[in-house]
């Protein structure tokens, strides 16, 4: 897992964390968190999103993509909405996912814990 993050949307970053069973990646302001997710792991093991997502479990077995990825919108009509960043409701959301712990939060943060 010491292989470097790669990446599959220019403005996503990845961060070692603290410790070597957890990974940090942070999605840019206009990919879907369920997508983030997969990106995540892909970016955590060094391979390309494609490749995972066709060897992972499908997401919506365990949480449902639709669901996610509208958690943390801002509510419609909210003339404070501004849809070009990643200013969401607030909160995280912690889910097990393809022998991790998978935690987003309100910013795009993607947080993988080693289970």
């Amino acid at each position: 897992m010491n292989q470097p993050p790669h990446s599959t949307h220019a403005d996503a970053t990845t961060q070692p964390a603290a410790s070597d069973d957890r990974f940090v990646y942070q999605a840019d302001p206009e990919q879907p968190l369920s997508v983030a997710v997969i990106s995540a792991i892909a970016n955590q093991d060094g391979r390309d999103m494609m490749e995972v997502a066709d060897e992972l479990d499908p997401l919506y077995n365990v949480i449902d993509p639709a669901a996610l990825d509208s958690l943390f919108e801002p509510e419609p009509g909210d003339a404070s909405a501004d849809s070009s960043s990643l200013d969401r409701a607030g909160g995280s959301v912690t889910f097990s996912y393809a022998g991790r712990t998978v935690t987003v939060d309100t910013t795009g943060r993607v947080e993988l814990e080693d289970t």
